[in-house]
């Protein structure tokens, strides 16, 4: 199977970033080379977490190291996700540039973990540096509703407005979550210049934190192998298993 390199925060307790999205990825036979951004002892919807932030000449040099030593030669696509500092930002997109000049094949799919419900909880600088230096790098990007209309300027109230909004991006391929549908369902839409593919869901009222890292890396996982509409239905099958799991597991202790 196919090297990634994943490049997103890590935790202890309740995974999100490369907590969630690497064991998907492993499940799938692919070997995972992770760079943390940012380590947490949990997720910050359980409270204030202990969190100590990759420093940016850090995170550039243990990328750098393992470069050196040949263990990005094979590198068949890479991940990115929540980062802490915008040259972390420039870090990530130096090394996808350095890879995609080996191999132009390059998968590089950006989760743009930026903000949600309207505001961003990334710094200004950090969202600046992901919409101008990673997504134009990016083979596909999976940003929720408010991500893809900070992303482009572009109101995303539906799944025409979606659509309209996924297609300004630079990149041909986006998977856009959280796309309204009506009071009971949201949809997760896929768009490319040649297929439109919209997948509606039922909405919950306990939702595990983290459903969108493993989205992405589900997303991913399965894009290495299939074409994008088949890739996205891999990756809804293994969602919906797991959030109905996490839901259960939730109502049995309480």
């Amino acid at each position: 199977m196919a090297k990634v390199l994943c490049l997103s925060s890590q935790v202890v307790w309740g995974p999100v970033g490369n907590t969630a999205a690497v064991p998907v990825l492993q499940a799938a036979g692919h070997e995972v080379l992770q760079v943390p951004t940012i380590l947490l002892s949990h997720h910050p919807g359980h409270g204030m977490p202990v969190a100590q932030k990759t420093d940016a000449a850090l995170f550039a040099g243990l990328i750098e190291s393992v470069e050196s030593r040949g263990g990005l030669a094979d590198c068949a696509a890479v991940m990115t996700g929540y980062f802490a500092f915008p040259q972390q930002v420039e870090a990530a997109a130096d090394v996808i540039r350095r890879l995609k000049a080996q191999d132009p094949a390059l998968m590089v799919l950006t989760d743009p973990v930026l903000g949600d419900d309207g505001r961003l909880y990334v710094p200004d600088a950090v969202a600046f540096a992901i919409r101008e230096l990673l997504v134009p790098l990016a083979s596909a990007v999976t940003p929720n509703c408010f991500e893809l209309s900070w992303l482009t300027g572009l109101a995303v109230t539906d799944r025409v407005s979606a659509e309209a909004a996924a297609l300004a991006l630079p990149c041909g391929e986006a998977v856009v979550t959280s796309v309204p549908v009506d009071d009971q369902h949201l949809g997760t839409l896929l768009c490319t210049r040649q297929v439109k593919h919209f997948i509606p869901s039922v909405k919950r009222i306990r939702v595990p934190n983290g459903t969108g890292d493993f989205l992405a890396g589900a997303y991913l996982a399965a894009r290495l192998a299939q074409p994008p509409v088949a890739a996205l239905d891999t990756a809804m099958q293994q969602l919906e298993t797991v959030i109905a799991k996490s839901v259960a597991g939730v109502l049995q202790n309480t």
